[in-house]
Order: structure tokens, then sequence, then C-alpha cells
């Protein structure tokens, strides 16, 4: 089996998805980890309570886009990406 080249990586909001698949999301202190479905080009969104300070991991990457359909999770649509400050 491949690995996988993002393992272990951490994203931070405004970043490009690189692959679709299953992230973890990591919060400042506000909540526990969670998973979220991402899709591949779209930008890693901020998080409403902790903003920039959210990272993400991949966990899954998923090559069946169909899978997805309807399973998209997003914290917070990144829309601005003149106004985005990455730490």
């Amino acid at each position: 089996m491949k690995e996988h080249t993002h393992s272990g990586k951490k994203f931070v909001p405004g970043e490009l998805v690189p692959t679709s698949g299953i992230y973890r999301v990591t919060h400042d202190a506000h909540r526990l980890m969670h998973e979220a479905t991402l899709l591949k080009n779209d930008r890693f969104p901020v998080c409403k309570q902790c903003g920039h300070q959210v990272r993400f991991e991949l966990l899954r990457a998923v090559k069946n886009l169909r899978i997805l359909s309807g399973y998209h999770a997003i914290l917070e649509d990144y829309s601005d990406p003149e106004t985005l400050i990455l730490i």
C-alpha cells in the first residue's frame, strides 16, 4: 500500500486542500478534536471560535468523490483570500 505524502502534515486555514479526504480538525482550547470531510482544491476553513488557530491533518484520502456527496463538512466558508493572515 502506498503511503500518502501529506500524512502527518498540519494544514492551516486558507491553504488549498491538497487531497480529498477525512481530516482531523484540532482547535484551540474551546473544543475536542473531530473529523471533517474536505475536498481537493477547496480552502481549509477558519473556525468561528478559534479563527486561524485551527489545524487540519489528513487521516484518510478518498478517491471516489461520490462517497463525499452530501457529507462535506464546512466549519466556516473562507470567502476572501486577500484578508487571510497565515501563521
